[in-house]
């Protein structure tokens, strides 16, 4: 088991890596849907991440054996667990932005209105509320000083903050095994 949370730790580690080179050289060059596009696999990272760490000793081995194995995995009815299950888990235990960036960055993967960024600034499409709880967090939580009048480039900023948070819950799952 201690080999498998190493390995798994390892392989988010090194794709989240790849994912900051990428938003970074993005944003960088103005490509703000690719930038979205990549933070949103950044978010399955998390989601997945913190999901595995609050799971008991036994379904975390599941899930690992299952991962290692190019397994899908599975919820608690023996079913396929989808990202929408595992992003409500961390919008439930989390603060509320999970859910919202999450289906955010999905409309900048899948086909929407907001591909059309550069007309109609995507930040404005969301709702108002929306929009609130995603800058509520990031001026709480990363002391920036954003307000409702902001656009998406002033958010992208922050994306890579993910990165922390993630990081905490790769800590915890070491930890974890450290004493399973």
């Amino acid at each position: 088991m201690e080999n498998n949370i190493k390995k798994y730790c390892d392989i988010v580690r090194n794709s989240s890596n790849e994912n900051e080179k990428a938003i970074k050289l993005l944003y960088e060059s103005k490509l703000y849907k690719k930038v979205v596009g990549t933070l949103r696999k950044e978010l399955e990272l998390y989601i997945r991440t913190l999901y595995l760490s609050q799971q008991n000793r036994i379904n975390r081995e599941e899930l690992l054996s299952d991962f290692f194995q190019n397994i899908q995995w599975k919820n608690s009815q023996n079913k396929r667990l989808t990202d929408r299950e595992m992003v409500d888990f961390a919008n439930g235990i989390g603060f509320g932005w999970e859910y919202i960036s999450y289906k955010f960055a999905c409309a900048f993967v899948h086909l929407s209105i907001l591909h059309d960024w550069a007309n109609k600034d995507a930040i404005n499409i969301l709702r108002y509320e929306d929009k609130k709880t995603i800058i509520d967090y990031i001026n709480q939580y990363h002391n920036a000083n954003l307000d409702t009048n902001c656009i998406l480039e002033d958010i992208l900023v922050y994306s890579l903050k993910i990165k922390a948070n993630m990081e905490y819950y790769l800590k915890e799952l070491e930890k974890q095994n450290k004493f399973s």
